[in-house]
Parts: structure tokens; sequence; C-alpha cells
């Protein structure tokens, strides 16, 4: 075991300065709202105005206790990232004291999940241009897939920008956050709010009847859970580390930027569904995909409303689509390295001049593009008119977290309850642990659900 002095401080750039002022503090921040843009995308947007249209403000509840969740979460992996008394760098050198196999897993698995979610991302974000330029470029069934690629090469190049890489997340994340801001504050200034609704919606009640009710309970636990197991919760921890965030004197800036970001998600998402609640639910209207959600915001703003919706929903995979392949396929590499330390010493060697930090040596490595360049790519393909629609992918998506989730949640709290990891302040308190250990439960019940309800889909059961 080392103390803190040990810690390394290797880094993608200069490490930070801890802020000294309140203004510090506000200049400081990015990381939290880069990952919030990527944790939100239309899946998100659908299940809120879903939730919003047939229960109205009745699991508003069920939202507040998964953004919190969330917030433990990815607070609890960042903690040992930067507290942690044994010099560990990035969370997957964590996991690996806890098993050596667990870097490799985890690379491999969230891969297979960054292929899958750029196919829908690509697929949405080829929707959405499509919709935005119908009315200039008519392309017919042939639009969604030429809108595809075009966001596939825009992300390209922001993906291969080595040295300002996160610069441009900041920038892409601040134009989403900004149009999602805009699109749902006109669209609650059209619809109003139900304030005595709103606060009745956070009571921990369930709408009445034995259908209403199962129904609600699944969509409660399978909200709350899902966000727990998440391998999109690993993005936050490598976005801090591009940051330049190292080190305890870094934790109070990172739970303010992370509380900062989880705030925002909670408004953006909370705005989506009070508008469909305001203008689906006392009509009996529904929404099943991301055009129902376009028309809600035309009912709530006008004609406007559903380009405004189609600009949000655009930025908003796009983010996605630059953030998490990128860092799941380092994951990989990064597996790849501590099994086989000879390969990144060969290529820090070859490319000295240009590495300076042996964390960022996968983007030296041709392995790493040879990965990226087709899990980005190839799911352009489900963008054609004769591939699956969007709740088919995103269906299969979501039941690839059972392959994370486990691993991500029994590999965290061991690392963060173990005083031979831990500086001692920052060792897991026993209700800390109680915590993870409900999310984790939570989690894993509704991904196995989530397996069987699309097995089941899939054999007509």
């Amino acid at each position: 075991m080392h103390n803190n002095s040990s810690k390394k401080t290797d880094s993608p750039a200069p490490v930070s300065a801890s802020p000294a002022s309140f203004l510090d503090y506000v200049k400081s921040m990015g990381p939290g709202i880069v990952v919030v843009m990527s944790w939100l995308g239309t899946g998100d947007f659908i299940s809120a105005s879903v939730s919003g249209a047939n229960y109205g403000y009745a699991l508003l509840w069920t939202l507040l206790i998964a953004v919190l969740s969330r917030y433990f979460i990815v607070s609890a992996i960042s903690k040992y990232q930067l507290c942690n008394s044994v010099g560990d760098v990035t969370i997957l050198d964590g996991f690996r004291r806890i098993w050596r196999g667990f870097p490799i897993y985890l690379g491999i698995t969230t891969c297979m999940l960054g292929f899958v979610y750029c196919s829908f991302l690509l697929l949405a974000a080829g929707t959405a241009l499509s919709q935005l330029l119908n009315a200039f470029l008519p392309l017919g069934q042939w639009g969604t897939p030429t809108g595809a690629v075009v966001t596939l090469l825009l992300a390209f190049w922001v993906v291969t920008r080595r040295n300002q890489h996160f610069r441009w997340l900041e920038v892409v994340a601040q134009i989403t956050m900004a149009v999602l801001v805009l699109s749902f504050l006109t669209a609650l200034v059209g619809t109003g709010v139900d304030l005595g609704g709103l606060l009745g919606g956070l009571a921990f009640k369930l709408p009445p009847g034995e259908a209403g009710y199962i129904t609600a309970v699944s969509t409660a636990v399978g909200l709350i859970g899902a966000v727990g197991g998440s391998a999109a919760n690993l993005l936050y921890p490598y976005l801090i580390h591009e940051k330049g965030w190292h080190g305890p004197e870094h934790r109070k800036l990172q739970r303010i930027d992370l509380l900062f970001g989880t705030s925002v998600m909670f408004g953006l998402v909370l705005a989506v569904w009070v508008v469909a609640a305001e203008t689906l639910h006392a009509s009996g209207g529904s929404i099943t995909s991301e055009q129902g959600l376009a028309t809600m915001m035309e009912e709530a703003i006008g004609p406007a409303g559903p380009h405004i919706m189609w600009c949000a929903i655009f930025f908003t995979v796009f983010n996605n689509i630059v953030t998490q392949p990128r860092v799941f396929v380092r994951m990989l590499i990064e597996g790849i390295y501590m099994s086989r330390p000879e390969r990144e010493r060969r290529i820090r060697h070859a490319h000295q001049d240009s590495v300076t930090s042996p964390k960022e040596t996968f983007t030296r490595d041709p392995l790493f593009w040879a990965i990226l360049i087709p899990v980005m790519a190839v799911p352009v393909l489900f963008s054609l008119p004769a591939m699956p629609g969007m709740v088919v992918i995103t269906l299969l998506g979501n039941s690839f977290n059972v392959l994370t989730v486990p691993a991500i949640i029994v590999g965290l709290i061991a690392m963060t309850s173990r005083r031979d990891l831990m500086l001692r302040p920052y060792v897991n308190r026993w209700w800390e642990t109680a915590i993870l250990v409900a999310i984790g439960a939570v989690g894993l019940w509704a991904t196995y659900e989530l397996i069987g309800s699309v097995v089941g889909t899939v054999t007509g059961a």
C-alpha cells in the first residue's frame, strides 16, 4: 500500500489547479455537462414523455430517485479515481485490483454496448437531420441514411481532434444544453405547469388499479434500476481525467460539477415529463416514438415545435456518438495494455515526442482506431430502409447492460470499501455501502426483467 505522495500524476494535460473562489468553480466545471448530454438520448426523452402521457404527474418521484441513484453511483466511481491511496489513475486501474480480468472484460462488453448504442444513435441523428432538411432536400426513404452518414463524418472529425478533443466535447455539450433549454422552456411557457399535481407526483404514490399498479411498479423499478449499473456511468471518470482533475484536492470540485450536471439532467427530463402530462395525459393521448414527441411539441408551442425538437434530438445524440464509443474503446485498449504492458511500452516509445502521458498512448495505437472506426461506422447500416427500427435496437442495447451491471456494482463496492485501497477519510461508511448494494440489486432485477421481456417478445410468449 502506498500513501498519497506516490499517486501518479500522468494525464493528457497538466493537472488543473484547484479552484480558489466561486467564480473559479464556475469556470472549472465542464465534465458534468458533457456526461449528462451523453446520458440524455432520445430514449430518455421518450421514456419521460410516455410516463407523463400515461400517468400524468403520478410517477415523478421515480425520476427523482433515478437521478439521485445515478449521482450516488457516479460519485462513488469518481471518489475511487480521485481518492484512492495506491496511485491508480483511472477507474479501470481499480477494477484490476479486484480481479485481473475485470479491465479486459469491461472493455469487451462496453465495446459491444458502444456498437449497439451507435446503431440507435446514428439512426436517431439521421432521422432528425432528414426531418429538419426535408423541406429543402426531400430524399424520401433515403433521407435518414444520408443524415446518418453526414452525422458519422462530423463525429469522426471531432473524435480525431487529439489535442483538443475534450474542448470540442464541451462545445457540443454546451450547444446541446442551450438547444434543450430553449426547447423545453418555450414548451413549458406554452403548456403551463400544474404545481399541485407536480408536488403530488413527488409523494411516492402509484396509480390505482391492479393493471395500473403493476405497470407503474415495472416502470418505476426499470427507471431507477437502469441507471445504477449502466455502462454509461463509466464515462464520467474518464472525462474528469481528460479535464485534468487528479487527487483528493479535486474531489469537492468534482462533486459540485456532477451535482450541477445531474440537476440539469433532472430539470430537462422533468420539463419533458411536464409537457407530456399537460398536453397528452388529460386528452388520453400517447407517445410511442420520437415522432410522437415532436407532435407533442407542436401541440405545446405550435408549428415550430417539431423543428426545435428535431434539433434538440440531433445535438443530444451527436454528443452521445462523439463521447461513448471513444471512451468504451479506450477502456478495451487500456485493458489490453494491462494484460500486455509490452505493447503499451512499444507504442509509447515509438511516439515519445507526441505522447506526454502513458494513459494517452491509446491515441497512437493502430488497434484503437481499427476497433473504433467499425464500432462507429458499421452501425450506419441500421439506418437503411430495410433494417429494424429504433425500438428493436434500443431494447437490444438495453438488454446488453446485463453484461456490465454485476461487474460494475460488485467491483465498485469492493474498491470503495477497502481500507488498503482508499485514503482513510474516503473509505465507504456502512450506509454508503448499503445504498450501493440496494441500487445494484434493483439494477440487476430491472435488467433481467428487461431480458425476459425481450425474449418473450421475440418468441411470442
